[in-house]
């Protein structure tokens, strides 16, 4: 569905003066665009309202918050500068404090929202706010880093938001659990760190941990972690919220302890804690919108054929890919399939391997796609080998290399490896898990064996909004890669800008890089990447006007003709006053 934005206007007292009772010291101007870091509390119940305090930069005078679609009402009600004391001597970078009044419909489904704020300096980043549908209490204010200050929680389900505002910070939640009975533990971050620079390995990492009171003849109030979760899987670029379930095999009083993973906290630090009965699925960060092409969980489907074409701008009139089944038999009596085909089975046995064959009339540049579509290296590990008809392998998706630093050897999996076949004859596919001694029901895969079809792959378009003063010029970077030997043009354009601003195609400066030492057959692997640029331009004598949502798009051109859009993503323009 494609996104639409509301603005709402208030009136707000700029830093120097008051708003909603609050003072508000003026803080110094730094220079850049409205940079929002953190709101708390992030979340608050459906059909009811809550205050929030967003903390940034560059945000005095925010008079209106920009939403996108959304059962939300959002209010400011003043602004102030954050006190030294609390933003830390080490901190050269005044932070200021925007307070807002949110009304959640009382039919809103329950997750995730984006808003921003709207300041004379533009339209800042966006922030979420997590809408449940538990009703929500605050941690009561105070230290609660010991059994005895636990917070007690008097009735389950409950959902309680709070925040580790120090280094070092732990927060403990009292309960009660009756015997044999299953409880879903889950913290929220209220600072995510997927799709922030650097992965998730910045942001707030939540951990838990379940904790029994025993007592010794020490020390009676000591106590005893019988479960600890810290996300149930860490992979670079997945969520880092923290999920746990625990059955308690005895009724009594149990401890919840919320921390930071490796101990970090500070005011950006917030999260929202739920206790559910029973085994509840996790709650999940909305899935990025865009197309994934080297990524294992991406779906392989039958009709893949046509979607390359389309991104390539050639015709799609290529047929649907059949499905085979491998089988664990030996390579002699492995069955055959067609060209293109996709091969579907599960390894479940340990040490299990399937094989299939195929024939090849004439030399072909083929790709070799493997998809998993339940279980996810680095749990299940898929390895493909692809053998002649002598059993020497002539192509494999683990991709060996030597590092830059020390030239060690390394190797890793590929989800897909591109071919070059010049031998006609029968080539066997080999699938197996990485080890010898794991199997499951999830080890389930798809491998797709395909001719190659040259077409725009991933496109990364960076930015997150566009301030522009006027007179002045700004570049918004769209970095795709060239798959499959694509050799055509990539247009990258804007679509419904605000009056008297104009975006432009070009290029700029991008220092040459050193090649690897030991490059291997990377071209098998990695695609080649490219960057282009979009320079947004205002006139002049541009008039300021309210963020506008803009389009951007970007278009495989091919023998002279534009494709259809193989990416897009719609960012809020705004023309600001000059200072």
């Amino acid at each position: 569905m494609r996104a639409s934005w509301v603005v709402l206007s208030v009136t707000v007292a700029a830093l120097g003066g008051t708003g909603a009772g609050l003072a508000a010291p003026k803080a110094a101007d730094t220079p850049g665009d409205p940079s929002a870091v953190s709101v708390h509390p992030f979340s608050g119940a459906r059909g009811s309202t809550f205050a929030v305090t967003v903390r940034g930069h560059n945000l005095r005078g925010a008079d209106a918050v920009f939403l996108e679609q959304a059962p939300l009402q959002v209010r400011i009600e003043g602004c102030e500068a954050e006190p030294p004391e609390e933003t830390g001597a080490k901190s050269k970078t005044p932070f200021d404090l925007v307070h807002l009044r949110v009304t959640a419909a009382a039919d809103a489904p329950p997750g995730r929202y984006l808003f921003r704020l709207v300041t004379p300096r533009g339209v800042s980043n966006a922030l979420p706010l997590y809408v449940s549908d538990l009703p929500v209490s605050a941690e009561p204010a105070g230290s609660h880093e010991t059994p005895d200050t636990a917070v007690p929680v008097e009735k389950l389900p409950a959902a309680i938001t709070g925040r580790i505002e120090r280094r070092g910070e732990t927060d403990y939640y009292a309960f009660q659990a009756p015997a044999g009975e299953t409880l879903t533990f889950e913290a929220l971050s209220g600072l995510p760190s997927t799709g922030a620079p650097g992965g998730n390995a910045v942001g707030f990492d939540p951990a838990l941990s379940i904790y029994e009171p025993s007592g010794s003849w020490f020390d009676p109030s000591r106590v005893n972690r019988i479960a600890f979760n810290d996300e149930p899987l860490w992979v670079i670029g997945g969520q880092t919220d923290a999920y746990l379930t625990h059955r308690f095999e005895k009724g009594g009083r149990y401890l919840l302890r919320v921390e930071a993973f490796s101990g970090q906290g500070g005011p950006d630090y917030s999260y929202c804690v739920r206790i559910l009965p029973g085994k509840v699925p996790e709650s999940t960060l909305p899935a990025e919108e865009g197309w994934t092409e080297r990524a294992f969980p991406r779906a392989l489907s039958t009709n893949r054929l046509n979607e390359l074409a389309a991104r390539g701008g050639l015709p799609q009139n290529r047929l649907s890919i059949e499905t085979y089944r491998a089988a664990a038999v030996a390579a002699k009596e492995a069955p055959f399939f067609k060209l293109p085909g996709t091969l579907e089975g599960g390894l479940r046995q340990p040490g299990e391997t399937h094989r299939a064959r195929f024939h090849l009339d004439r030399p072909e540049d083929i790709a070799i796609e493997v998809e998993t579509p339940a279980t996810a290296p680095p749990l299940f590990n898929p390895v493909v080998r692809l053998l002649d008809g002598a059993g020497a392998e002539v192509a494999t998706n683990v991709f060996a290399g030597r590092g830059a630093c020390n030239g060690e050897l390394s190797k890793s999996l590929a989800a897909k490896t591109t071919v070059p076949l010049r031998d006609p004859g029968d080539y066997t596919l080999e699938i197996r898990d990485v080890t010898a001694d794991l199997a499951d029901a999830g080890f389930r895969y798809r491998v797709q064996v395909r001719p190659q079809i040259p077409h725009v792959g991933q496109v990364r378009i960076e930015a997150d909004h566009v301030n522009l003063e006027p007179g002045a010029a700004k570049t918004i970077r769209v970095t795709f890669d060239r798959e499959e030997d694509y050799r055509g043009a990539v247009a990258v354009a804007a679509e419904s800008l605000p009056p008297g601003v104009q975006a432009l195609s070009g290029a700029d400066f991008e220092p040459d890089k050193d090649p690897p030492r030991f490059p291997g057959k990377r071209e098998r692997y990695t695609p080649r990447t490219e960057r282009a640029v979009l320079i947004f331009t205002v006139a002049s004598d541009a008039a300021p006007s309210g963020p506008h949502l803009a389009r951007l798009v970007v278009r495989p051109v091919t023998d002279g003709k534009p494709g259809a859009v193989v990416a897009s993503k719609e960012i809020p323009v705004m023309v600001i006053a000059k200072p």
